[in-house]
């Protein structure tokens, strides 16, 4: 059977408007959120809500928004747009059904937003490949480090509806995605070279652009990029291709042969999806190493980038604080530590380890002599700096090595 045949999505509206599906997508969409004031409220009256949610999408009068902006700045800033509880429960209600159906035809070095693809595997997988091209005889590989401007905010809504339309022949399916990728209830797009802390509201474009935040804004930059991915493995015969969102690495046995596959790269991104690349794309020798999702690699080693390194470090210094001041409690403390151990375990950081327990011994001591002074076991500015058997840093130091350092050190 044709291959187009079995991946166009035929008669889909049904099963994405259905009960069953309505309550699976609820569940999806409350993961990490069911204690918050919407959650709660909408769950409270669960049943009521999802039948209304399913009449809207049965009779056509359902319309998406309005967003609620967030500004966030780690990495960089960004403009973050969140939609209301019921507007996420129908974007996963879609999701949970195409979403495996696309996934199948992306290529196998595609790792954003994928089930068991994600920024560790795609550092791990790209080191593999840097490890294999040294073993190779010349004068050294090189890799192009391709960056696209502004990604989010320039998706062109007609290219990826066009996109979309190749795969989705259900109508009703379709109606839905244009009213999601043409919304109304808020524009998210900018004009060329432009920042969106640069553009006044009234500036901001309605035929470009999607929302970060949106599930299925994740979903449709893939699908889009996908564009470009089939381009080079197939077309450009790229062996060595890898994608992580908008960031890409292509890896080479030459410069002029980068050269020639930057162009070409440039040209169908231009000409097709009309996106352009930005002032970080570069070609360099795999043996400086490679900035990718958030880390340096090299064939030996990987780490945390330095502007990586250095918010990691604000942040404990931030909660050890807290910690010791008594605004945060144990369990809290814990939590925080918890995520930021889960990062240093999947790069090469006993030195930053090392820093961030030091950090926490201070904090430690600055606890115990503010519990103690407050009990009167301590006077003046004695802060208990001693070496001796009542030292709180010597005490403590098993305690600590357990918070803060991860497991093989």
């Amino acid at each position: 059977m044709n291959e187009n045949l079995i991946n166009t999505i035929n008669n889909a509206w049904d099963d994405i408007c259905s009960y069953p599906s309505l309550i699976k997508a609820h569940e999806n969409a409350r993961k990490g959120k069911r204690y918050r004031p919407e959650v709660l409220g909408f769950t409270s009256k669960l049943e009521d809500y999802l039948i209304e949610i399913q009449d809207k999408l049965k009779d056509g009068t359902y319309e998406l928004g309005p967003y609620r902006k967030l500004w966030v700045s780690i990495p960089k800033k960004r403009l973050v747009m969140a939609l209301p509880y019921m507007d996420r429960i129908v974007q996963w209600s879609i999701y949970q059904y195409i979403n495996p159906i696309f996934d199948k035809m992306m290529i196998e070095d595609s790792y954003a937003c994928r089930h068991n693809k994600g920024s560790h595997k795609a550092a791990h997988k790209l080191q593999y490949w840097m490890r294999q091209a040294e073993r190779k005889p010349g004068n050294g590989w090189y890799y192009l480090k391709l960056d696209i401007s502004k990604f989010f905010y320039r998706v062109d809504h007609e290219v990826l509806l066009k996109i979309l339309a190749k795969r989705i022949k259900d109508e009703k399916l379709m109606k839905c995605l244009q009213g999601i990728v043409n919304s109304t209830a808020e524009p998210f797009g900018l004009p060329k070279g432009k920042s969106p802390q640069e553009v006044p509201q009234e500036e901001w474009l309605y035929e470009v652009g999607m929302p970060i935040g949106n599930l299925t804004s994740q979903l449709f930059a893939n699908i889009y990029l996908n564009e470009l991915d089939q381009y080079c493995k197939h077309i450009l015969r790229i062996r060595r291709y890898m994608r992580y969102m908008d960031d890409i690495v292509i890896l080479g046995g030459s410069k002029p042969e980068l050269k020639e596959t930057l162009e070409k790269v440039r040209a169908f991104l231009g000409d097709e999806l009309h996106l352009e690349l930005n002032k970080k794309t570069c070609i360099r020798p795999i043996k400086c190493g490679i900035e990718f999702v958030g880390l340096n690699i090299n064939t030996r080693r990987i780490k945390l980038r330095k502007s990586t390194t250095q918010r990691i470090k604000r942040e404990v210094r931030g909660i050890c604080d807290k910690y010791a001041d008594g605004r945060m409690n144990r369990e809290a403390f814990d939590r925080r530590v918890a995520s930021i151990r889960g990062l240093l375990t999947h790069a090469d950081t006993r030195g930053l380890r090392n820093r961030l327990n030091g950090i926490y011994i201070r904090a430690e001591q600055k606890k115990m002599y503010r519990e103690d002074k407050t009990n009167g076991r301590y006077g003046g500015d004695n802060i208990g700096l001693e070496q001796d058997n009542n030292d709180p840093g010597r005490n403590n130091r098993q305690d600590i090595e357990q918070t803060v350092r991860v497991p093989g050190d």
